[in-house]
């Protein structure tokens, strides 16, 4: 069975809980046996609040990773640099993903894609 993680509002009560309950102790001067209370009380309301269902706004957002079956979009790039032509890297003539932009290593000019 799968624990439910609560999020930051939920674990935020039960941190300000035993703040609280500590402040209170050190005003009482109630220290040594009322640590194991506050221990106690602290303990129950957050297993209290890790079994009940968590609200749809208490999860957090998640992203999700693009399907591994999905291949980014190649480009192939010129064998030689308009500009100055210095001869194309290898590995930007076989293709490299689209996202990325491809220069030239002499002239620092963008290098010609091929289509």
């Amino acid at each position: 069975m799968k624990t439910p993680r609560f999020g930051a509002p939920r674990q935020g009560l039960t941190g300000a809980i035993f703040m609280i309950g500590l402040a209170v102790l050190f005003a009482t001067d109630w220290i040594w046996p009322g640590i194991l209370v506050l221990l106690g009380v602290t303990s129950l309301v957050g297993a209290y609040l890790g079994r009940t269902e968590p609200d749809p706004d208490d999860i957090p957002l998640r992203v999700d990773k693009p399907l591994e079956d999905e291949q980014p979009p190649v480009v192939l790039y010129a064998a030689q640099c308009a500009s100055c032509g210095a001869a194309t890297p290898e590995a930007l003539r076989k293709g490299i993903s689209a996202k990325a932009t491809a220069v030239c290593s002499f002239c620092g000019s963008p290098l010609a894609q091929e289509e």
